[in-house]
C-alpha cells in the first residue's frame, strides 16, 4: 500500500514554511541588550573544555662584560584555569488549534519570548562574575583568591591587591586611590609595571550619575574654584567609555573598572552558539520550538586589570 510521506508536502509549521519563526526569535534576543561583551573577553572554541595557564617571562637583562658568557633565565609557571562550557536549553510548544485560532500571533509572542530568555540568561550569568567577585568560594581567581582581592597573588609570590583597600563610596578621592592602585598594583611576575589604564567604567544606577558627574564636569565638581576637570577627558580625546547604567549589579554603590579586554582575564567561552529547531510532535500536531546552547563564563588570571572600588 502506497504511503504519503512528508516529503510531498511540508510541515504545517516548520521553519521552512514559516521563516518568520527564526527572526521573531531573533527580535526576541536584540530586544533584550547584553551588557557584558563591552568588557568581557568573547572567546570561542570547538573542544569540550579550555584550559588556560598563566606564566611570566623573564627577567631584567643583565650588564654583561666583553667576552663574558650570557645569563640565562627562565619562565616562572603561574596558575592554572579550566573553563567547561555548559549546554542551556529552552523550548515550547503551541498547538495546532491554538495556532489556528490565533493566526500567527502566539507563535511569534512565544518566539519573541525564547529569544529574551537566551539573552536574559546570558546576562545574569555575566552579572554572576561581577557580583559575586568577592567571594574566593564563588568566583576565584587563577589564584585562589577571590576576583576582588586584597591578597592576590603574583607568580613570584608577591601579593597585590585589585579592590579599594577600604571600602569608600565613589567620590573625587576614592577615583583617585582607584587610578593609583591602577598604575601601581598590577605588576607582572617579575615586577614589572604593566601600564594599565582603565578603559571601561560598570555601575549602577544608583551610583552613575556620581560617576558621571566626575568624569564629564568641565569644572572640578563639589568645589567653588574654577579649577579644570583633568579627568573630563582621561579616557582620551573627551571620548567617554562609561557604560550605560546596569540594573544586573547587586552592590548598588559600587563602581567596577576594566583595562583592555587583552589585558584581564574575565572570560566568556561559547562551545556553541545559540541556535534552535522545530518540528511538528506526530500525535499531537504541536509545533516544538526548542534552543540550545553551550557557553561559560570564568576568571582565568589573577586578578590583574580588572579593578572594584567598593562601596562603603
Amino acid at each position: 500500500m502506497a504511503v504519503l510521506t512528508r516529503l510531498w508536502a511540508p510541515d504545517w509549521m516548520s521553519t521552512t514554511a514559516l521563516p518568520w519563526l527564526n527572526e521573531a526569535i531573533d527580535w526576541g534576543r536584540k530586544k533584550k541588550a547584553l551588557f557584558y561583551p563591552s568588557f568581557f573577553r568573547m572567546e570561542s572554541t570547538d573542544r569540550p573544555y579550555e584550559q588556560y595557564t598563566s606564566f611570566t617571562k623573564f627577567g631584567l637583562t643583565v650588564e654583561t662584560d666583553e667576552n663574558a658568557a650570557v645569563s640565562y633565565d627562565s619562565a616562572l609557571q603561574g596558575f592554572d584555569v579550566t573553563l567547561t562550557p555548559l549546554q542551556y536549553s529552552l523550548g515550547f510548544k503551541v498547538s495546532r488549534l491554538a495556532h489556528d485560532d490565533d493566526k500567527l500571533g502566539v507563535s511569534r509572542n512565544l518566539a519573541e519570548g525564547l529569544g529574551e530568555s537566551d539573552s536574559e540568561t546570558r546576562n545574569q550569568h555575566g552579572a554572576y562574575i561581577i557580583n559575586n567577585g568577592t567571594s574566593s568560594t564563588l568566583v576565584p581567581a587563577s589564584d585562589g583568591a577571590a576576583l576582588y582581592s586584597t591578597s592576590h597573588l603574583r607568580e613570584d609570590g608577591v601579593t597585590f591587591r585589585n579592590r579599594l583597600a577600604t571600602a569608600a563610596d565613589f567620590t573625587l578621592t576614592s577615583w583617585k586611590t582607584a587610578l593609583t592602585d591602577f598604575a601601581t598594583e598590577f605588576k607582572s611576575g617579575r615586577g614589572f609595571f604593566q601600564n594599565y589604564v582603565p578603559t571601561t567604567i560598570l555601575t549602577h544606577y544608583t551610583t552613575w550619575p556620581d560617576v558621571a558627574e566626575v568624569l564629564q564636569s568641565q569644572l572640578k565638581p563639589n568645589t567653588t574654584d574654577n579649577n579644570t576637570n583633568v579627568y573630563r577627558d582621561f579616557f582620551g580625546a573627551g571620548e567617554f567609555n562609561l557604560l550605560p547604567p546596569c540594573a544586573y549589579l547587586t552592590d548598588t554603590d559600587s563602581v567596577y573598572l576594566f583595562a583592555a579586554k587583552e589585558d584581564h582575564g574575565l572570560v566568556y567561552l561559547e562551545r556553541e552558539a545559540f541556535n534552535t529547531q522545530s518540528d511538528i510532535d506526530f500525535d499531537t500536531r504541536a509545533l516544538k520550538t526548542a534552543a540550545w546552547a553551550r557557553y561559560d563564563f570564568g576568571v582565568i588570571n589573577n586578578g590583574i586589570g580588572t579593578y572594584a572600588m567598593i562601596g562603603a
